[in-house]
């Protein structure tokens, strides 16, 4: 068995994913870090899932020197949500060394994340949009920069980067090294790495096809208007955590909102739902509080959720490819999974295609749903036999209501950071013990070395300053 130490992974690094539970290196770290820490340019197509983030994590913490001004190391995800997740680890893998990490993206405002970049920061991750307007701006220096790492590069691409992937690269150094790790092998992405890459060692670690073992994949032949029966039947089947993928922002509305009406605790995830509010929802799905996210894809891309048990193609995907990124979502880190897809009689063609290319057979599957309908009838014919003529009722006189207290967002600045002990689930605990706060209603933090930084949505921001301060044992804090 290899050994995190036979790779050359440094000793606080080793330290930190003990303290994890790690306990041996995956195919992709023994693979890529030992070049890696040699300082080689890598190309590796390996899946999210697979341990790449801690890949190029210790190589960067055994590459570069902390406690400079300006950052030393960029790391380029496709969304915010990826960058949050690739940061949180960050801040685990360095718990015992100085490194300083701060993620950027965009959707909130950039006070805060430009308060961190003046402080004082080594390692940068964010996206590609947000991390080009502040170095516009010439408040991101990335003239320092020694290693950069493209994570889902695949996934950059598809969504429209490559202008500014080209631009932010152009403003790194041409003596640096770069990290590249993508799902797939496209022309694209092989033209990137040819055009920014300088004799990268390549690595095939893994690829979506094998994942495909681990997933029982099943069809259902349907119409539109029983597709919302048949996943009420699956979701009835032992509570399972279940993304639902739709084509349109709308529809992911509507049925989410349909879901909850049925009884179930659900959510939608899509392009037009609010960063804060976005990141609470993934949130809750992680923790368990939500059972079901009904997903349109774009907004399901760099999702990081190991423990998804089920996915449901609710519309069918246009493609192959996109149905065998969905099914992705499950099978990982060795998990087993379920996925099934809803098929309209115009539609069984798709089935075939996506045979063709993975090689796996899809099972039919015939739902029992005659007790849901059952159900819904029942309820009509009571409903109408107690229905009686509007004009023989009495209105009553509708009750006050009483007017919703209105909350508005603020982003707290705190005078400690980690060189205090300080952390994400600390600064939590800060804001949520005795200021009246609850947890649903704290957004991001960001923990800085010396200051930290938390959106909360409050009704009395005056009271919570002095609140939080007495909490943070008198600390400076500041309404920003």
């Amino acid at each position: 068995m290899t050994t995190f130490k036979e790779l050359g992974i440094s000793e606080p690094v080793i330290k930190a994913m003990k303290s994890m539970g790690w306990t041996e290196p995956t195919p992709v770290q023994i693979a890529s870090v030992p070049y890696g820490l040699e300082g080689h340019d890598l190309f590796a197509q390996a899946q999210t899932g697979t341990g790449k983030t801690a890949a190029y994590t210790s190589i960067i913490l055994g590459r570069i020197d902390a406690g400079y001004e300006t950052p030393s190391a960029l790391i380029l995800t496709p969304t915010r949500e990826l960058a949050i997740q690739v940061s949180e680890e960050i801040d685990r893998l360095s718990q015992f060394t100085d490194h300083i990490c701060t993620v950027i993206y965009g959707g909130v405002s950039m006070t805060p994340q430009i308060t961190r970049l003046k402080k004082g920061t080594d390692i940068v991750v964010g996206t590609p949009g947000r991390i080009k307007d502040l170095v516009d701006q010439g408040v991101l220096d990335l003239s320092w920069i020694s290693v950069v790492v493209l994570d889902e590069a695949d996934r950059m691409l598809d969504m429209g980067f490559i202008r500014d992937l080209d631009y932010i690269l152009k403003k790194i150094p041409e003596k640096r090294q770069m990290l590249m790790f993508s799902a797939t092998m496209t022309p694209e992405i092989n033209k990137l790495a040819k055009s920014h890459m300088k004799n990268p060692k390549e690595f095939l670690v893994s690829k979506d096809e094998p994942v495909l073992d681990l997933i029982s994949q099943y069809y259902v032949m349907t119409d539109k208007d029983s597709k919302r029966l048949i996943l009420r039947s699956i979701l009835d089947k032992g509570n399972p955590r279940t993304i639902a993928f739709c084509h349109t922002k709308r529809k992911a509305s509507q049925i989410a909102k349909k879901m909850i009406n049925d009884g179930y605790v659900a959510a939608a995830l899509h392009g037009d739902v609010p960063q804060a509010k976005r990141e609470k929802v993934i949130r809750a799905f992680r923790d368990g509080s939500i059972d079901l996210l009904i997903a349109t894809d774009v907004a399901a891309r760099g999702l990081d959720i190991d423990d998804v048990e089920y996915v449901v193609n609710y519309d069918m995907p246009n493609d192959p490819e996109t149905y065998v990124h969905r099914i992705g979502r499950v099978g990982r880190a060795g998990r087993t999974g379920v996925a099934v897809s809803f098929v309209l009689s115009d539609e069984k063609g798709m089935i075939k295609d996506i045979q063709k290319v993975t090689g796996k057979k899809i099972e039919l599957m015939t739902p029992d749903i005659s007790k849901y309908i059952e159900g819904q009838k029942v309820k009509e014919t009571v409903q109408k036999a107690h229905a009686k003529p509007a004009e023989n009722k009495k209105k009553r006189p509708e009750p006050a209501k009483k007017a919703p207290v209105k909350t508005e967002p603020v982003t707290l600045q705190i005078d400690i950071g980690s060189d205090k002990g300080m952390s994400k689930s600390k600064i939590l605990e800060i804001i949520t013990t005795n200021t009246g706060v609850l947890a649903k209603d704290v957004g991001s933090i960001i923990v800085g070395k010396k200051a930290s930084f938390v959106e909360v949505r409050t009704s009395d921001s005056g009271k919570l300053v002095p609140d939080v301060s007495k909490q943070a044992g008198n600390a400076g804090v500041n309404l920003i």
